[in-house]
């Protein structure tokens, strides 16, 4: 059984990240995944609030498991993708602290920088960060719990 079997993964890129976006979508098909991108189609200029918005929307309307959004840097598409509250992005480009955010943060958004992260890179920290199970024990579970609280 492949590592992405019978798993949904939502894909997204503004202009900056659309090469690698497609890599690493073709990359999840190999691992069996079922994806579904949002867009952007080529390299015209977009503005990643909006595409982090179409993404995540599609994130829900297909109960998906994993939402990946690529930008240039990946920072401005994390800081938007953490506006829904039902996202826990984390931008990286190692493979530790991708499966530190699965583990501890119960991370579902993988936001990477293709200025900052080749291919090859990339597909690694991808795979690290859907191979990896949530700590569900009780000191992780309540405090993701509590990044539920600090909208109120």
């Amino acid at each position: 059984m492949s590592v992405l079997s019978a798993k949904k993964v939502v894909f997204g890129s503004d202009h900056g990240g659309f090469r690698l976006k497609g890599e690493l979508l073709e990359f999840a098909k190999t691992l069996g995944a079922e994806v579904f991108d949002t867009g952007c189609f080529n390299e015209a200029s977009v503005d990643y609030p909006d595409i982090t918005r179409d993404a995540v929307s599609l994130f829900d309307e297909q109960s998906a498991d994993f939402l990946v959004i690529v930008c240039g840097s990946g920072i401005g598409v994390s800081i938007a993708a953490n506006r829904f509250s039902n996202i826990r992005a984390v931008v990286t480009d190692n493979i530790y602290a991708a499966r530190l955010a699965r583990q501890h943060n119960h991370a579902n958004c993988l936001c990477l920088g293709a200025r900052l992260t080749g291919p090859d890179q990339a597909r690694e920290v991808f795979l690290s960060f859907v191979s990896e199970k949530v700590d569900a024990s009780e000191r992780h579970a309540r405090r993701v719990a509590k990044l539920g609280d600090l909208n109120e």
